[in-house]
C-alpha cells in the first residue's frame, strides 16, 4: 500500500489533471511536483493530527506547500471555504496572495477558472470554493474574515501572530462539508524557544500553564529547510546569502532554530530567571501595565525590597476594553490596590481601567532600566507568564536601531508597570 503522502501526490495530481484537459490550450497545465521534504510534510498532513507546524529556515518550501495544501482541498471539497491569514494584511497579501497563490492557481488550474475580488482579498474557484486572505492584526479586517466559517484556517509567519489571536481564530474553523477533515495549518521561520508555537508544538505543553498538552498526538510539526529545497533556488542563495548571514540570522533563516532574536534586547535574560510561581515571595506592592490595541495585554508587576518580579499577565484579541477589564477582575487582578499604568495613547480608554493612569513612555529610558534590572540579577519572570516569555526573546531592535515593532504588547506593559513606578518615586533605590 502506498505511503499516505504519495497517495496525497497522486491525487493532487490526478484532479490537477481533471482541470487541466478543461482547459484551453492558452495556458498550459503544469502539476505540483513536491520535493522528497515536501513529501514527507504531506504525509504529516494527512497523519490524523489538528494542528500541524511546518517550521524552519528561509525559503525551504513552506508556504509553497500550505498553499498548495490549501488550493487542493479547495479543488476536491466544492463550496468549501478556506482562510489564510498574517499579522498584516499587506504581508499576506505580497506574500501569500500575488507571490504564491494566484501563481500556482494559475499554473496548475489556469486563470479562467478562478475570480480574485480584490477589494476583498478574496478567491473564488470554478467549483464555488472560496480562499480568503487577511491580516489579524488589521482591525478592519477582522470582523470580515472572522464573520465566516471555513475547513482550512492557515496561520502564516505564526512567529509575528499572537497566542490570543490565534485562539480568537480557532471558532471559526466550523464549516460542514461532507468528506472534508477541518484542518489548522501554521508555519513560521521559527522565533525564541520562549515562543508559544516552541512550546505547543516542540514541547508538547499548554502556551498558558506549561502543563502537558491533554492530547498531545493532535499537534503535529516537521522542520523543512532551504537546503531540502536547493533545487528550487537561485544556486548562490545558501552559499553567499544564507551562510554570510549574522550567527543568530544563520541560525534561524539557514538552519530553522529557535534562538533568541538578532538585534535581543533582553539578551541577558535567561531560563534561569523564570520561576515556578510557588517560588514568588510575598511582595512589598504591586503595579501593573496596560497596552491597548488590536492585541491588548495586561502585566502584573510584584516588588520585594529591589527585585522586579513578573508575576502574571494576560491577553485578549479584538476585545472592547471594559470586557477585558472584567476579565481582570474575574481573575483577582485587583485584590491588591495598585495603580495600572497604561499606554497614554489609550485616551479614554485609560478610564475603563480599574486604578488607570496614564503610563510614562520613555521607551529607552525604560528599556535601559529594565536591563539594568536584568543584569544585577534584580529581574525575575513566573513561568506561568506565557505572553511575556513568548515576547520577550524576539524584542529586538533592528540595523537602524529601531524597535521592531511586532508582537511586542506584553514587552510594552511590562515596561509601562515598571518603569512608570520607578519614575513616579514608587521605588526606591
Amino acid at each position: 500500500m502506498p505511503a499516505a503522502s504519495d497517495q496525497l501526490h497522486r491525487r493532487v495530481q490526478g484532479h490537477l489533471r481533471v482541470v487541466a484537459r478543461e482547459r484551453t490550450a492558452v495556458h498550459p497545465r503544469e502539476v505540483f511536483e513536491p520535493t522528497a521534504v515536501q513529501q514527507k510534510a504531506l504525509g504529516l498532513i494527512k497523519s490524523g493530527a489538528k494542528h500541524i507546524l511546518l517550521f524552519g529556515g528561509s525559503r525551504s518550501g513552506k508556504t509553497t506547500l500550505l498553499v498548495m495544501v490549501v488550493i487542493y482541498r479547495a479543488l476536491v471539497y466544492p463550496r468549501s471555504r478556506h482562510l489564510i491569514c498574517r499579522l498584516r494584511a499587506k504581508d499576506a497579501r505580497s506574500s501569500v496572495l500575488h507571490e504564491t497563490l494566484t501563481p500556482w492557481l494559475d499554473r496548475t488550474v489556469g486563470p479562467e477558472n478562478y475570480r480574485l475580488v480584490t477589494h476583498e482579498n478574496s478567491i473564488t474557484l470554478s467549483n464555488g470554493s472560496e480562499i480568503w486572505i487577511g491580516g489579524l492584526g488589521d482591525k478592519e479586517q477582522v470582523d470580515r474574515i472572522l464573520g465566516h466559517e471555513y475547513v482550512t484556517i492557515y496561520f502564516n509567519e505564526i512567529s509575528q501572530i499572537s497566542y490570543s489571536a490565534v485562539v480568537t481564530a480557532y471558532s471559526r474553523l466550523a464549516m460542514n462539508v461532507p468528506g472534508c477533515r477541518n484542518l489548522f495549518l501554521y508555519d513560521c521561520n521559527p522565533g525564541s524557544p520562549l515562543h508559544w508555537a516552541y512550546r505547543v508544538f516542540v514541547r508538547k505543553t499548554e502556551a498558558k500553564t506549561g502543563e502537558p498538552l491533554a492530547r498531545p498526538e493532535m499537534y503535529a510539526s516537521m522542520l523543512l529547510n532551504p537546503m531540502d529545497n536547493r533545487e528550487h533556488l537561485a544556486a548562490d542563495y545558501v552559499s553567499e546569502v544564507l551562510d554570510t548571514l549574522p550567527e543568530k540570522q544563520r541560525a534561524r533563516f539557514r538552519d530553522g532554530l529557535w534562538v533568541k532574536g538578532e538585534g535581543c534586547i533582553y539578551e541577558k535574560f535567561t531560563e534561569e530567571m523564570i520561576l515556578d510561581p510557588r517560588d514568588l515571595p510575598e511582595m512589598d506592592y504591586y503595579t501593573a501595565g496596560q497596552d491597548f490595541g488590536m492585541n491588548v495585554a495586561n502585566v502584573k508587576i510584584g516588588w520585594k525590597g529591589n527585585k522586579v518580579y513578573v508575576v502574571a499577565d494576560h491577553g485578549g484579541y479584538n476585545v472592547t476594553t471594559m470586557s477585558f477589564n472584567e476579565e481582570l477582575r474575574e481573575r483577582g487582578w485587583y485584590e491588591h490596590d495598585l495603580p495600572v499604568y497604561c499606554d497614554p495613547a489609550g485616551g479614554e480608554r485609560i478610564l475603563e481601567i480599574t486604578g488607570g493612569e496614564r503610563a510614562n513612555n520613555s521607551v529607552d529610558a525604560g528599556i535601559d532600566y529594565i536591563i539594568s534590572k536584568i543584569e544585577r540579577g534584580e529581574f525575575f519572570v513566573s513561568g506561568e507568564c506565557s505572553g511575556v516569555l513568548s515576547e520577550i526573546w524576539d524584542y529586538s531592535r533592528d540595523e537602524d536601531d529601531e524597535i521592531v515593532k511586532v508582537n511586542d504588547h506584553y514587552m510594552d506593559a511590562m515596561r509601562y508597570g515598571i518603569f512608570s513606578a520607578v519614575s513616579r518615586g514608587v521605588v526606591m533605590g
